[in-house]
C-alpha cells in the first residue's frame, strides 16, 4: 500500500513493464531470504575457522581471494541444496502472488483452473510444476557435485 497507493511509485497490478514485477518479486523473496541469509552466515562462520583458510591467509593470499575462492565455495554447498527446495515452494507460492497482483502466469492459470473446475488443465499444470521441481533438484545435485568433489559418486 505504501509504494503503490500512497507514494505512487509502483503499479498495483498488471504485467506491462518491469515495474509491475517489483512488488511480486519482493513478496516472494521476502519469504525465502532469511533462510538463505542464516545458512550462508552459519556456513561462512564455520568455514572461516577451518585450517585451509588459515593456511591460505598465511601464504599471503588477498582477503578477497580467500573469501570468494576458498571460503564461499565451500560454504555455498548447503545453500545450493536449499535453493532447489525453496524454488519448489516459490512455484507453489506463485499461485497466490500471481492472483493477488493480477499477473498472467502459470500460477494464475492454476487458480482459474481450480475455480472453474477445469481438471485437464490443472493436471497439466501439476505435471509441469512437478517436472520443473525434479529438474531443479537434479540441477542442484549436479551443482553440489561440481562445487564439492567429495560429493561425487565414483
Amino acid at each position: 500500500m505504501l509504494f503503490s497507493i500512497s507514494l505512487h511509485w509502483l503499479p498495483v497490478s498488471g504485467s506491462d513493464s518491469w515495474q509491475h514485477f517489483v512488488m511480486p518479486t519482493i513478496a516472494l523473496g521476502y519469504y525465502v531470504a532469511p533462510a538463505f541469509m542464516r545458512l550462508v552466515r552459519a556456513g561462512m562462520i564455520e568455514v572461516l575457522e577451518a585450517d585451509y583458510i588459515r593456511t591460505a591467509r598465511a601464504k599471503g593470499l588477498p582477503a578477497r581471494s580467500v573469501i570468494f575462492k576458498h571460503a564461499l565455495r565451500n560454504a555455498v554447498v548447503p545453500v545450493v541444496a536449499l535453493t532447489a527446495v525453496q524454488l519448489g515452494f516459490l512455484l507453489g507460492g506463485s499461485v497466490v502472488i500471481e492472483t493477488i497482483f493480477a499477473l498472467d502466469g502459470l500460477g494464475y492459470l492454476a487458480y482459474q483452473s481450480i475455480t472453474f473446475k477445469d481438471y485437464p488443465v490443472m493436471q497439466i499444470i501439476v505435471m509441469l510444476l512437478s517436472a520443473i521441481y525434479v529438474v531443479l533438484t537434479l540441477t542442484s545435485d549436479l551443482a553440489n557435485g561440481w562445487l564439492d568433489p567429495r560429493i561425487r559418486v565414483a
